[in-house]
């Protein structure tokens, strides 16, 4: 948006626009947020109100949700609100606790200490170290942050703002139609993807149930959805905090798409996965592991329900120290290989 143009360019002209690309001095206490978007914005005034958000990403894209259409509706939105905040009509929120990325050792000593940049990325990276090194990481849970509203059956029109596209599971069977437009999440207000997500990110892990308003034509609808105890699973393999995650799987991969798994009579939700490099001499490579090696099963285990990646398996399940056999596919040969997993790759 650094040229807009027309309806975006009329709208921000009642907007004081500041790009932040440090967060050194952020509290981002008050201004949490998915630190693994390309693109993410706060609407506030001058007390430091929060509006809404804008931003965040599903996992097919980092810019489904990112569009001039949603941006206007977002802009317009906050406009209307500045206005009833300024005649007494909207209650001020309580500031949540002050935190700072130098809060964070990983970042003090690093990032702080050294005089660089604090990026969106090593917040999250920070937060997988920081709960790694007082051995309080749940891996079942605390790696699936910011989930998919896909998880939960609602697929929404992107240039729409909240307005449901389709349906399908939880949200179908609780009577959420297209073209509804959901405006609460437990009874807290919500006006964009931004919104939405936050808040589910918030809504505890092990709850069963989720409580949804919609607004239909004139009338505003309460549901409540049934959970699946995997609603929050996403692809977090893109995750900067997934990267911080021990142990390190020994190997550098990517995961064969649905035509290339086809191709090796493999399924789309199995395990298959080609090593691309090592970068350092690393205990796969000693064991006698290649680039080009297809990942297909480690310690017997070819699929999961959780994801179909096997270096995010290996990084949830084991521990650093522990032994990890894992098969290959090479020119067509099945080869096995053991070896020792390590905290970090160098």
């Amino acid at each position: 948006m650094a040229n807009p143009k027309g309806k975006t360019a009329k709208l921000l002209s009642d907007y004081v626009c500041i790009l932040v690309d440090d967060l050194t001095g952020v509290d981002i206490g008050l201004f949490e947020f998915d630190p693994d978007s390309t693109l993410y914005c706060f609407i506030l005034n001058a007390d430091e109100q929060i509006y809404m958000r804008y931003g965040g990403r599903d996992d097919e894209s980092a810019e489904t949700f990112l569009n001039e259409d949603s941006l206007h509706i977002a802009l317009e939105r906050g406009l209307e609100m500045h206005e009833q905040y300024n005649k007494g009509e909207l209650e001020k929120t309580e500031r949540p606790a002050a935190k700072f990325p130098r809060d964070y050792p990983e970042i003090a000593k690093d990032e702080i200490k050294k005089g660089k940049c604090v990026h969106c990325h090593h917040i999250g990276q920070a937060r997988t170290l920081l709960l790694q090194s007082q051995d309080k990481l749940d891996k079942q849970k605390d790696m699936w942050v910011y989930p998919d509203i896909k998880r939960l059956g609602i697929e929404l029109d992107p240039k729409k703002g909240l307005e449901v596209e389709n349906t399908d599971g939880a949200a179908k069977k609780a009577g959420i139609k297209k073209r509804d437009e959901v405006i609460k999440l437990e009874g807290k207000q919500v006006r964009t993807y931004g919104d939405m997500q936050q808040l589910l990110h918030e809504h505890p892990a092990d709850s069963e149930t989720l409580k949804l308003t919609v607004k239909r034509k004139d009338e505003e609808i309460d549901v409540e959805l049934k959970l699946e105890e995997l609603w929050r699973v996403t692809k977090i393999e893109r995750r900067a905090g997934t990267h911080a995650l021990e142990p390190f799987p020994e190997f550098w991969g990517k995961e064969l798409d649905e035509k290339e798994k086809k191709k090796i009579g493999a399924k789309e939700d199995d395990f298959a996965c080609e090593v691309t490099k090592f970068w350092v001499k690393t205990n796969a490579q000693n064991a006698g592991m290649k680039v080009g090696d297809i990942v297909f099963e480690v310690d017997g285990v070819r699929r999961s329900d959780y994801t179909s990646n096997p270096t995010l398996w290996i990084r949830l399940n084991y521990k650093p120290g522990d032994t990890v056999t894992v098969k290959v596919l090479r020119a067509g040969k099945t080869l096995e290989f053991s070896y020792i997993v390590k905290a970090k790759p160098w």
